[in-house]
Parts: C-alpha cells; structure tokens; sequence
C-alpha cells in the first residue's frame, strides 16, 4: 500500500516516547517499537525509539530529506526510503503498534500488533 508521501519533505524529528517525523505537508509518522534506519550507503544500524542512541544522528539527517517512497510491506511492515539514499524500515510488533501516520485532514494508518493495517478517515 502506498502511503502516497513521495515528494514531502521531513521537516522536523521529535524523540519522546517514540520518534516522531513530521513533513511539510503535515503528516505525522510515529515509529512505536524496534525499527532501523540505513544512511545513504551505510551500514543498517537498529534502535529503540525510547532511545536511539547512534541512530540518532542519521535520523536527525532526515531533516529537509525528500521522501521518495513510503509503503506499508505484506507483513505490516513500513518502509521509507529518502531522495538522500537513506531507508526507514518499522516490522511489526507482535503485541504493540509499530507505527502509525496521521494526515493533515484526520486520515490515520496505523500497524496494530501483528501486522494488520488499520485506517481511518475523517472525511
């Protein structure tokens, strides 16, 4: 499923009880659980969003980042790849939600535990 984000740029990224990207079209992703993150050529590096320690550094690189795909994999799985060559990728949880993305109009996609997609809109 695409998520229809290419072209958005990140323009900001919050690091609270999970990790937060926000676009310049007002999109909201939140990243629950386990994910990793690839820089552009670089090693695959996973983190925790509670705390992202050495990820944090290329996450923070996602700043002013073109999004150039965003798409919810077979297994529930997201995947975003960037315009820079960086890759996002958020599994499934087996007994949280993974991750969620709310759009400027109220629409809602989130990972519910075990991969099922749920969506929701408000128009």
């Amino acid at each position: 499923m695409d998520l229809k984000l290419r072209g958005q740029s990140v323009t900001r990224v919050c690091f609270d009880a999970a990790l937060t990207l926000l676009t310049n079209e007002d999109y909201e992703v939140r990243v629950e659980t386990d994910a990793s993150i690839q820089a552009p050529g670089g090693d695959l590096v996973l983190f925790d969003p509670e705390s992202p320690g050495p990820a944090a550094v290329q996450l923070v690189n996602l700043v002013q980042d073109a999004v150039a795909s965003a798409e919810v994999g077979s297994a529930g799985d997201l995947l975003i790849s960037f315009e820079s060559g960086a890759k996002l990728t958020v599994p499934p949880n087996s007994d949280y939600e993974a991750w969620g993305l709310v759009g400027p109009n109220g629409s809602r996609v989130t990972c519910i535990p075990g991969g099922e997609i749920a969506r929701w809109s408000e128009q």
